[in-house]
């Protein structure tokens, strides 16, 4: 039966009908600042390849910063990823969030501490997001928060569908909201989708870290971050009908001696735990997603099209950064304000050879061109493979 089923296969492609032509998705997951890793990899796609056109884009945290600037811009895909260099070349933590002082977060607690109705931390997150929210109306260009661009690219045909993906704190779903294309088959009972006119507050809740920023209100609902619960970070893109996944992730994949030599000396410090946690719920999704599609891939290719129950083989690629982020992150924490400062020294970044959690709130020129140049020569390094996933 196999050896009858290859010579079919072999038949169908000399004398079939001509494939369709393949539907383009890019992922862009999460990780804070190190989403600029990503803007490099793109940089050096839209430099040195002939890309194909990107149907479906999604990101999801950070990366929806990324996402929503491709996918508003009018231009081409080159002049895309310049007007996103820029912007993470330029960028600065005052573009994203204002961190009061050590001394009044200091005082603020103890006032609350008195206080038995009060809660001892701020509710609405430890710093505050209005400035990120005002630089990506400026990038947008969109005063009313309503990424035009978007609209316009899926009217025109230059673009299938846009999603960034969310957690609603009221619910404990992962929401994906999508203008475009409807997700087909992609609902379950916490993985839901909602079509919609994408707006700065649907990147807002995408990009806001547990704790450290503040929930979006959207529909009545509160949203944070989308990295939380999402287990399939390639889950928008397959149910929107990509049938070719290119994944940037922000997660160095170590070997495995690094794996198994300790970062930190003694009992681990807070920021180690805390960067563990960050990095499960953050940064390791997508590595695991890759390796369960790889596997439905060589399920499907054994079984006849009759038999496949709707499922279709999907090429990927991911890539991923040659260096460790976390580990580059700890250069930089000299230029941490206010009252995130207090955190780093508080749990004892400095102990720890790869803070990761500092890495995703490192909002700082010096370290995102850093991962820029790392991320554009990675593409480099991978130019073939590259070059055989995009343009066939």
């Amino acid at each position: 039966m196999a050896r009858i089923w290859t010579q079919y296969n072999k038949l169908k492609a000399a004398f079939g009908p001509a494939s369709p032509p393949a539907t383009y998705g890019l992922v862009l997951s999460g990780g804070g600042a190190r989403a600029a890793y990503q803007a490099g990899v793109l940089q050096y796609i839209a430099d040195h390849l002939d890309p194909a056109p990107v149907d479906i884009i999604t990101g999801v945290s950070a990366g929806s910063i990324n996402a929503a600037q491709l996918a508003n811009d009018p231009g081409t895909f080159k002049e895309a990823v310049g007007h996103l260099i820029r912007g993470w070349s330029e960028l600065e933590s005052h573009d994203v969030y204002h961190a009061s002082t050590s001394f009044k977060v200091v005082m603020s607690m103890l006032r609350r501490s008195s206080d038995q109705d009060q809660e001892l931390l701020p509710r609405a997150g430890l710093v505050d997001t209005s400035p990120l929210n005002a630089y990506m109306k400026k990038v947008l260009r969109t005063p009313d928060g309503v990424i035009h661009g978007i609209g316009d690219n899926i009217r025109s045909g230059k673009l299938k569908a846009c999603a960034f993906v969310t957690t609603d704190y009221s619910t404990a779903q992962t929401v994906s909201w999508v203008q475009g294309a409807a997700m087909e088959g992609g609902e379950r009972p916490n993985r839901i989708s909602r079509n919609t006119t994408l707006t700065v507050d649907h990147i807002m809740a995408s990009t806001s870290l547990p704790f450290l920023f503040p929930a979006i209100p959207i529909n009545n609902h509160w949203y944070g971050d989308g990295g939380i619960r999402q287990a399939e970070p390639l889950s928008p893109a397959v149910h929107l009908g990509a049938t070719k996944i290119l994944a940037i992730s922000t997660r160095y994949s170590r070997t495995m001696e690094e794996a198994a030599r300790p970062l930190a000396n003694g009992y681990p410090p807070a920021a180690q735990i805390f960067g563990v946690l960050l990095s499960a719920v953050f940064l390791d999704r997508l590595d695991q997603d890759a390796m369960t599609l790889e596997r439905t891939n060589k399920f499907i290719a054994e079984l006849a099209p009759w038999k496949r129950m709707g499922m279709r083989h999907i090429d990927l690629h991911v890539m991923r950064p040659s260096r460790d982020l976390g580990k580059l992150s700890s250069e930089y924490e000299h230029d941490l304000e206010g009252v995130l400062r207090l955190i780093a020294r508080g749990l004892g970044s400095k102990d720890t050879e790869s803070p990761d959690w500092l890495s995703m709130i490192l909002f700082d020129s010096g370290y995102t061109s850093k991962l820029i140049e790392i991320g554009y020569q990675d593409a480099k390094n991978q130019h073939e493979k590259l070059a055989r996933f995009i343009q066939t």
